[in-house]
C-alpha cells in the first residue's frame, strides 16, 4: 500500500568520485517509476558535471544554499565557463543559486552540476527510475 522511512534511518553511503554523501531513501522505499536520493554537502563540495540519459530530475533543497550550473547543449559538456568564442550562444552554462525551500527541475539532456555554499542538503527525484543514468563529460 506504501512505504515510508525517515532521513535518521537511512545509513549514509560514500559513492566512489563523488565527494557529497548519500543517504539512499529510495533503497529503502523502492519506487518502481522514479528514483530519489538524499545528498548531504560539506561547504564547498559538488557533485560531478554531468547530464542523464533518460532521467528529468528534479532538484529540491532542504537545507542550505547551492550554487547551480546549467548548460543545455554540447557546448556546455566541456563544463562551466567554457566558451570558447566568448559569446555565450553555444550552450555556455548558466549559473544560479538555489535556497532551502527551492525546487527545481532540469531536463536529461542538460548538463548540470551543484555546489554547496554552505553545508547543504539536497533531495533529486529522477524519473523514470533508471540505474546509472548519469553521463560524465566524454561518454556517450
Amino acid at each position: 500500500m506504501y512505504d515510508r522511512v525517515t532521513l535518521d534511518d537511512v545509513e549514509e553511503r560514500d559513492v566512489e568520485g563523488i565527494e557529497p554523501g548519500l543517504l539512499a531513501v529510495g533503497y529503502h522505499l523502492r519506487p518502481g517509476k522514479m528514483r530519489q536520493s538524499v545528498w548531504q554537502f560539506d561547504a564547498g563540495e559538488s557533485n560531478n558535471w554531468h547530464r542523464q540519459r533518460e532521467q528529468e530530475e528534479l532538484y529540491v533543497v532542504l537545507d542550505g544554499t547551492f550554487e547551480v550550473t546549467v548548460g543545455s547543449d554540447e557546448g556546455a559538456k566541456n563544463g562551466p565557463g567554457h566558451d570558447p568564442d566568448g559569446d555565450g550562444a553555444d550552450g555556455t552554462p548558466e549559473t544560479f543559486e538555489i535556497a532551502r525551500g527551492d525546487f527545481l527541475v532540469v531536463p536529461p539532456e542538460s548538463w548540470r552540476q551543484v555546489t554547496a555554499r554552505e553545508p547543504a542538503t539536497l533531495l533529486v527525484v529522477g524519473a523514470p527510475n533508471v540505474k546509472d543514468d548519469g553521463v560524465l563529460p566524454g561518454e556517450s
